[in-house]
């Protein structure tokens, strides 16, 4: 039970982050301080920000292996990914959906290293 309510608190706050972050960049589009190629480029930094930031809170909220957590967190959110990207353009895989999912991985991994780093760093 402990392990669902981090992952949700990770997988919201990482969901949430990714709306604002997605946000900003369209208004800046259609404000027209962004062309089409600063969009394609932030369509995929944002999820690796949004998961880093998912990663950083699951590893806060973990006791160690802060990498097999975020190897966890990004699995899961890779599955969901696939499966809103199934229902909406009906490709389950490509070459540029793979790296967008290995780069999140990596993300998520990252993100919980340090996190949990932060939290030993406070606990001292």
């Amino acid at each position: 039970m402990f392990f669902l309510k981090k992952l949700g608190k990770s997988f919201l706050i990482s969901l949430i982050t990714l709306l604002v972050l997605t946000l900003i960049v369209t208004i800046f589009n259609y404000i027209g301080l962004f062309n089409l190629n600063i969009v394609n480029i932030f369509s995929y930094i944002t999820p690796f920000i949004s998961l880093f930031i998912g990663g950083v809170i699951m590893g806060k909220n973990t006791v160690n292996k802060g990498w097999l957590e975020g190897i966890k967190f990004g699995l899961i959110c890779i599955i969901i990914f696939t499966i809103f990207n199934y229902l909406a353009f009906d490709t389950f895989f490509n070459i540029s959906n793979i790296i967008l999912y290995v780069i999140t991985l990596i993300a998520s991994i990252l993100g919980s290293i340090i996190g949990i780093n932060f939290k030993k760093n406070n606990e001292d």
